[in-house]
């Protein structure tokens, strides 16, 4: 069905591009947001695998819509709109990139520790599960309320092959949901030349190295939510020549899939809504005309639409009993009951000195590397150069360089917050290098989106050099000059080089107590939600391990535990399972605790390694032998 889920997502975009005569850089971002929530509702009711049969089912409505062309003779219409878009240079950049980066990326593993914790984990509970995982089954714990939104397209690329799971395609969806969003900026493009052509695929791959990197190794939703947010804010601005309803449904539809990106997207959906309002307020007053009531009324519309999306999610995890430990740090700091740590002294001069000095994308390059201080101060720098080239009006260059300076300031202030209490403990933030690395990627969606905004506005220029847009000239000697290379060059092609090292290196953590456990508890089996707590003997200890055997073990959910066996009784035991909400338990053989398992299998002999079943009743918890 893999043909015809991307028939029906071409399909999609042809009809709403010709319907609302727009081109198809332009829709491509609408569709996948279209889809992402589709993907989500059929997520929430464990059916996944119907958007086979709802591919089938577009595919089929153009076939009869095709037939009706053909009747009142507007084929031919169609042909033409098509023949059109797919001549522009910039389509032809788009969809190429679309087909080639997936295949270049579709080889590609987990390496990075936040991919393990969650992010690729839970894609891979999603795979099997076929939907969201049921209450107490999530297979990330600690993670339990982080948004899906991200997480739908990587599931989608990944049912492309049904029957096996690989795990390379995970970041072909990845990749695929975050060019989709760069795609808009290629309407700039408009010259056939091949030169040109190609170093605007190159600078669009280069484009987010230059202040963000995470994004090359890993598949965590920060790249995605910037670029959503970037694109929304040239949505905001990008009015004429559209139609009412592709320019607000565009707006909503952008909102509701940032806000299920990450727990962290209801601050920049706030920021968005923020420079919407103001530039609607704005772009009427000297428009010598007041706002229109309908304006009033689609605007209230894109408000309430992603906070629906997000309430949804949330409602969700309350029913579910899904919550991440950060959330419940945040919830501390915002009641009041979290303490400044005693080093915040260290971890404020981290991060004064990674803002001032150190290089956003992480490590010193032959490039020129900008501190978030310099961005800062040049995003500022670069919203006057463009009133002075006369690309903006004289209320742009003070809303939009007021916006910029001012959202980056609460940012900046919000992240400062963050480390000096929802992060204090993790030490890796007293150093600028650790520092750094978390202004860059949590800060991306405002130094993606304020460069993506003011690109937008310097490639609208009419000026051209040889032929070519001026504008997008200036942008491609930016990005040229401010890329790390490296990291994007490692991103799509040089993983290959480590891909092989990675397995064995996974596998070598992976000890033969942990493989036996994942055989007997039927790990990567579809269906199989069970929640389990593994306990192991106290002197062995290795939440590293834990971590790559969750990976493992999905859609299998574990907790694990250490117990000392001289010292624990059945008590203890059964505290523990209700403490982790597990519904089986499995013990690796621990010295001396033999006897307060035998309390809870009545009498009989406990076996380590054996997968047991916890069965709950007349106020006595019994454990029931599955395998071993």
């Amino acid at each position: 069905m893999g043909i015809v889920q991307i028939a029906a997502f071409a399909i999609m975009v042809i009809w709403i591009a010709y319907k609302e005569k727009e081109t198809v850089t332009d829709v491509i971002p609408v569709v996948t947001c279209l889809l992402t929530l589709c993907l989500c509702g059929l997520a929430f009711l464990g059916r996944l695998s119907w958007s086979d049969y709802g591919a089938l089912f577009v595919c089929l409505v153009a076939i009869i819509w095709g037939f009706a062309l053909v009747r009142k003779k507007q084929i031919g219409e169609l042909g033409d709109f098509l023949k059109a878009e797919l001549k522009k240079p910039g389509v032809i950049v788009g969809l190429v990139m679309l087909l080639f980066v997936p295949l270049l990326t579709s080889q590609k593993v987990v390496t990075w520790w936040d991919d393990y914790n969650f992010w690729a984990t839970d894609v891979k509970a999603l795979y099997y599960l076929d939907g969201f995982a049921k209450k107490y089954q999530n297979v990330a714990p600690e993670f339990g309320d982080y948004p899906p939104g991200t997480q739908m397209l990587k599931w989608w690329f990944m049912h492309l092959s049904p029957d096996e799971l690989q795990e390379g395609l995970m970041f072909s969806g990845y990749y695929f949901m975050n060019l989709c969003f760069l795609l808009p900026l290629l309407r700039f493009v408009k010259k056939t030349n091949p030169f040109i052509m190609v170093l605007s695929a190159i600078v669009l791959w280069l484009f987010p190295t230059c202040t963000e990197v995470f994004g090359m190794d890993g598949c965590c939703a920060d790249l995605t939510m910037a670029l959503i947010y970037g694109a929304f804010l040239v949505a905001v601005v990008d009015k004429d020549g559209h139609s009412e309803l592709f320019y607000y449904a565009r707006l909503s539809l952008y909102l509701m899939v940032m806000v299920l990106c990450k727990n962290t997207g209801f601050i920049w959906v706030a920021f968005g809504l923020l420079f919407a309002y103001g530039y609607e307020i704005f772009r009427h007053k000297y428009g010598q005309k007041a706002v229109a009531a309908k304006t009033v009324k689609r605007m209230i519309v894109v408000t309430i639409l992603p906070v629906l999306s997000e309430a949804g999610w949330l409602l969700f995890c309350i029913g579910n009993r899904r919550v991440a430990k950060l959330t419940g740090a945040a919830v501390r700091m915002a009641t009041g009951n979290m303490n400044v740590p005693e080093v915040k002294e260290e971890m404020i001069d981290a991060f004064v000195t990674a803002f001032i000095s150190y290089p956003l994308h992480r490590w010193k390059t032959f490039s020129i590397d900008l501190s978030p201080l310099a961005l800062y101060l040049l995003l500022t720098v670069f919203v006057i150069i463009l009133y002075k080239k006369k690309l903006i009006t004289k209320w742009q260059c003070r809303y939009v360089g007021a916006f910029l300076a001012i959202s980056g300031v609460v940012f900046y202030s919000i992240n400062l917050l963050s480390h000096l209490t929802i992060f204090a403990v993790e030490t890796q933030y007293l150093e600028p290098f650790g520092m750094v690395s978390s202004i860059e990627r949590y800060g991306a969606p405002f130094t993606i989106g304020g460069l993506y905004l003011l690109a937008y506005f310097a490639m609208k220029t009419d000026k051209q050099f040889m032929g070519i847009n001026r504008g997008l000239l200036v942008c491609m000697g930016f990005v040229l000059l401010t890329a790390n290379y490296e990291c994007a060059y490692r991103g799509i092609i040089g993983y290959r080089d480590t891909r092989e090292q990675t397995l064995q290196e996974r596998a070598d953590i992976i000890d033969g107590q942990a493989r036996q456990f994942l055989e007997r508890v039927g790990a990567r089996q579809r269906g199989n939600g069970k929640r389990v707590l593994y306990l192991r003997d106290a002197s062995d200890v290795s939440w590293v391990r834990n971590t790559y055997i969750g990976f493992e073990a999905a859609p299998v959910s574990v907790m694990y535990g250490n117990i000392d066996g001289n010292a624990v009784n059945e008590t203890d035991i059964v505290r523990a399972i209700d403490d982790a909400h597990a519904g089986y338990l499995y013990v690796d053989e621990i010295a001396g605790g033999n006897d307060a398992f035998r309390q809870l299998t009545d009498g009989t002999e406990f076996e380590y390694g054996c997968l047991y079943e916890v069965c709950a009743g007349n106020g006595k918890v019994t454990l029931l032998k599955v395998s071993g």
